[in-house]
């Protein structure tokens, strides 16, 4: 069964995404997105329309994210 697109004519003001990402992440967004039985353009457009976000903007996981990438180690509360 093909993905399930929007509705022609729905987007307001369509633009292409041209930036590069590492293969894996697309293949396995492309996965996501076909298991979900929608275009990965319709998931990417509803994953940014439903991000839960802290009170600056950011993703809520952004902070643990790149503290886990800054080699920041957790302090034991004990």
């Amino acid at each position: 069964m093909a993905a399930k697109r929007r509705p022609r004519g729905t987007l307001v003001d369509p633009v292409q995404l041209g930036y590069p990402v590492e293969r894996r992440n697309k293949d396995r967004f492309a996965a996501i997105a076909r298991n979900a039985n929608i275009s990965a353009a319709a998931l990417f457009d509803l994953l940014v329309e439903n991000m839960p976000l802290d009170e600056h903007g950011n993703p809520l996981w952004l902070h643990d994210q790149l503290a886990a990438q800054d080699g920041e180690l957790p302090i034991d509360s004990v």
